[in-house]
């Protein structure tokens, strides 16, 4: 019986995220395997997965900073802004970019980013994604949204491919990043490779090639699993030591605040609270709230971990 937890896939290059999952679900025999945000087939790396109850968690994971490392292709644009799609323009003559105005150029991505989706990216314009649109032949705007790019760096530079690494807040469109780079320098540009280093919580480090974790599996190794605790650090934490509260929460009855077993952390109401027993195990998530009647501040439960009667 696989616990609930989460396992780091370091995706191949070629397979959608989801491909990874259901693999990942038939050969570990899961009732639930859900992937914690999307990579483009092009791109490897970090690949979180929850398996079983811990899916019940995504949402509340920080996975607010991630980092990429890649290489961007100078002189080539396509329509899915990677080395995946159709070539739509050629830069004409040579590339006379040098190390220092790409790295000018990449300073200019420092900081708040105004960006358009690609139209191949899986963002919804009226309850579609955009790639149906555009498989579909179907003209639609783009979205724009902003981003933070707290680090974007050039590695080295062997014309026409520049490696790079970046670290930017959840939702960078990486590929939209190479191709301004590419506008910017007046030559356009395309993704040619990406990996994801980390992911929040989640780094190479704990990932697992996806052949080699099949293989484990097969053989009835122990898996690298991670369980939720280790991944909501983040988040206020208290100790429910009495067994009457304990079967509250298990059955998702709101507990007032003022009879959890020890002192309570500072708390306000945007907080999701993580409730663990003595023995350090996930009972529940919770909200602090007003209770209605009797104005009491009350945990009121947001994920029930622990099944009922335990």
């Amino acid at each position: 019986m696989i616990d609930d937890a989460f396992l780091v896939v370091d995706k191949p290059q070629g397979l959608t995220s989801q491909q990874v999952v259901a693999r990942v679900k038939r050969q570990l025999g899961c009732r639930k395997v859900g992937h914690t945000g999307t990579l483009d087939p092009l791109a490897t790396g970090v690949l979180p997965l929850a398996l079983n109850r811990a899916t019940r968690l995504i949402q509340y994971l920080d996975e607010s900073r991630k980092v990429y490392s890649g290489e961007i292709e100078l002189g080539v644009e396509s329509d899915t802004l990677d080395r995946d799609g159709e070539i739509v323009a050629r830069h004409e003559g040579p590339l006379e970019c040098s190390e220092k105005e790409i790295s000018d150029v990449f300073a200019r991505y420092h900081g708040r980013v105004t960006q358009v989706a690609p139209i191949y990216s899986a963002i919804k314009s009226k309850g579609r994604p955009l790639y149906a649109y555009a498989r579909a032949g179907v003209e639609v705007t783009p979205p724009e949204r902003q981003v933070d790019i707290d680090s974007f760096t050039l590695l080295s530079y062997s014309p026409p491919l520049v490696a790079f690494r970046v670290v930017c807040s959840k939702g960078t469109y990486v590929r939209s990043l190479a191709a301004d780079v590419g506008r910017d320098l007046g030559c356009g540009a395309r993704i040619w490779s990406l990996r994801r280093e980390a992911s929040g919580p989640f780094t190479l480090d704990q990932a697992t090639p996806l052949d080699k974790l099949m293989e484990e599996i097969a053989t009835g190794e122990s898996l690298p699993l991670i369980s939720p605790l280790e991944v909501l650090t983040h988040l206020p934490r208290i100790v429910i030591g009495d067994s009457t509260i304990k079967d509250n929460i298990a059955h998702g009855v709101a507990v007032p605040l003022d009879r959890v077993s020890t002192p309570s952390p500072r708390l306000n109401a945007k907080d999701e609270i993580v409730l663990v027993d003595e023995a350090g195990t996930l009972l529940a998530l919770a909200r602090l709230e007003r209770d209605n009647d009797s104005a009491d501040e009350v945990l009121r439960m947001s994920r029930v971990m622990m099944p009922q009667g335990s």
